[in-house]
């Protein structure tokens, strides 16, 4: 299965508040029998300029981004940052328009599939094992159940799928795996996605070499990690 693959700058302004000078006018003089005297206009002395402290430059994560990040599966076979250009650029927390812009592989009909269920937000990781295989790990975040059960399935129809293995313990799991070629390299693909609440998770284990030897799609490892990514969402959801 091909990976699913979704930034808002904070402008930051100074507003300074200056006084101003008002002028008014002087009362009619007062006639007496002994003299006329006509104030002279008063002028209030001018208001300070108020300082206003700089913004951040920077966004605070919401609640919500905090918590996908914090449901991500931890594993003790993936410990290690991938060092890849194309990895660091697209990990963390992506709204519809990250989304589109950086991860998706159909920009436009992912739009309407997103606006249509109700996406809130996601979060993506990538980690690497010592040997260079390669743990990622999708959470999308919907505001009803329905949504992202509407999700899973627009996003397993866009593509063909390998051969389809077991995961015990989850219901509602679809899976595949397979060996793909391009170019350069061979890769060998074992995925998980199911829904908990209003979470769909995607979990994809992928091993590649030059040559295609020795490889094949570690489904076990996979499930196992999709079994524990499960267990989280569902602890987090109760």
């Amino acid at each position: 299965m091909m990976i699913r693959a979704g930034v808002a700058l904070l402008a930051v302004s100074m507003l300074v508040s200056c006084g101003s000078s008002v002028e008014q006018s002087a009362p009619p003089p007062t006639v007496s029998a002994t003299a006329s005297t006509t104030p002279a206009p008063h002028t209030p002395a001018p208001t300070p300029p108020r300082a206003v402290s700089p913004r951040p430059t920077t966004p605070a994560a919401t609640p919500r981004q905090i918590d996908l990040a914090r449901l991500v599966v931890p594993s003790d076979t993936f410990t290690q940052t991938s060092s890849r250009d194309w990895d660091q650029q697209r990990v963390g927390p992506f709204d519809l328009e990250r989304f589109v812009s950086m991860l998706s592989g159909t920009p436009k009909e992912d739009r309407q599939l997103f606006s249509r269920h109700g996406f809130v937000r996601g979060h993506v990781s990538i980690r690497m094992s010592s040997d260079e295989r390669r743990l990622v790990v999708y959470l999308y975040r919907f505001r009803t159940h329905d949504g992202a059960v509407a999700l899973q399935k627009s996003f397993w129809g866009q593509y063909e799928h390998g051969d389809k293995f077991r995961v015990e313990g989850i219901s509602r799991t679809w899976t595949d795996s397979g060996l793909k070629k391009n170019s350069t390299r061979y890769t060998a693909t074992a995925n998980v996605n199911f829904v908990v609440g209003k979470v769909l998770a995607q979990v994809t284990v992928t091993e590649s070499n030059k040559t295609g030897n020795g490889l094949r799609p570690d489904t076990q490892l996979a499930a196992d990690i999709a079994k524990l990514q499960h267990d989280l969402l569902l602890k987090a959801a109760s």
